[in-house]
């Protein structure tokens, strides 16, 4: 047991595996499904998910068949895009990202192809930097919006609401540091947060709670005392930590009781625990040293996804359809960032979309990550 450990509380650990949190409604120590190519993962698993079905009596055979035709539309989009630049790339990008949007709905039980779809985005001819929101009645449906709601973070659709693109851009982790060096966001402060996350319990391992830690240097260039303010503010409290005096910790105001050697306990704590997190709308991350956790400290109308996904509607659109708008835009100011984001949101869109369809915790193998 570690010094922090001991002033702190024990990490909870499963099967002598550590218990950390994620967002996509996996079990208490999951281990980590290892895949170089997320999408072969994921249609092997929905492979197996038909194949298990023997009497559909919820009708799910179906729309998993269809989930599995989209993921498979999905990658054709990604391999093409690989060889392609921009602006096409951009297009490409986009309709990867719509497909798998599609397979993650049909998964949750949409049964589409039943309805009008309707990217629930538009990119009016006046406008350059601003998305707006589609409304769509009854008889049709806005694949975003039925996105944003089913990821965790619903988004007013109505009449005359729009998105700017700088919204868009800054609910990028991917892009944060970059846009802010090349002052694309002035008049504001760093958002995404660096944080560790840590499941803790008492040394009799009875009572289970959770630790946030943040490095103090980041008090400097992030607007940090927001962890003092509204829903942070009622999920945790600020603590002292002697034995780790370079960062800042709080603990959860949630704690109970759970019992550490059995499995039901673990599971039922470990989804109450995940649930407490949640409205703290703290994003994941692939990096080279694994999944790091990033708290927004200014979390705007939409999940991470949802912005990823606008962001490819925008770069996809623009390149269809207003070639002089590319030229200011995406060869403009926002060249390097858009660049940046083209690189690196698609693998990380693709893991975490496909760790929220199996509901489970997919990662790069180390030797693939460049």
């Amino acid at each position: 047991m570690t010094k922090i450990e001991e002033e702190l509380g024990e990490q909870v650990r499963r099967d002598f595996k550590s218990v950390r949190y994620f967002p996509f409604n996996n079990d208490s120590g999951a281990p980590f499904i290892l895949t170089s190519d997320p999408f072969s993962y994921l249609q092997a698993w929905l492979d197996n998910k038909i194949s298990r079905i023997k009497r559909d009596r919820r009708k799910q055979k179906g729309l998993l068949v269809k989930a599995k035709y989209f993921a498979e539309l999905s990658e054709g989009f990604h391999n093409s895009s690989k060889q392609a630049k921009m602006p096409s790339k951009g297009t490409l990008i986009y309709y990867t990202f719509i497909n798998l949007v599609k397979s993650f709905l049909l998964v949750r039980g949409y049964d589409l192809e039943t309805k009008m779809e309707h990217h629930g985005l538009s990119l009016p001819s006046d406008k350059k930097l601003e998305l707006k929101l589609i409304s769509i009645g009854g008889d049709g449906i806005s694949i975003f919006h039925e996105f944003a709601k089913t990821i965790g973070v619903e988004i007013n659709n109505g009449d005359g609401l729009s998105i700017k693109f700088d919204e868009i851009l800054r609910e990028l982790p991917e892009v944060h540091e970059i846009g802010y060096a090349l002052n694309l966001f002035p008049k504001t402060k760093r958002k995404h947060l660096p944080i560790d996350v840590t499941i803790r319990t008492n040394k009799n391992r009875n009572r289970i709670y959770y630790t946030i830690a943040y490095e103090k240097k980041f008090d400097k260039i992030m607007k940090t005392d927001k962890l003092l303010k509204g829903v942070s503010r009622e999920k945790i409290y600020p603590i002292d930590c002697d034995s780790d005096s370079g960062k800042k910790y709080f603990r959860s105001k949630l704690i109970f009781n759970y019992t550490c050697n059995s499995d039901i306990s673990h599971r039922r704590a470990y989804k109450r625990i995940c649930n407490d997190i949640a409205p703290l709308r703290i994003n994941q991350m692939i990096t080279r040293s694994g999944y790091r956790n990033y708290l927004n400290l200014e979390p705007s109308r939409m999940h991470r996804l949802s912005a990823t996904l606008a962001f490819g509607y925008y770069i996809g659109t623009v390149a269809r359809y207003r070639p002089t708008l590319n030229e200011e835009i995406l060869k403009g100011k926002y060249q390097a960032l858009i660049q940046e984001a083209v690189s690196s949101c698609p693998s990380q869109f693709f893991y975490l979309l496909v760790s929220h369809i199996t509901n489970q915790i997919c990662a790069i193998p180390m030797a693939k990550i460049e």
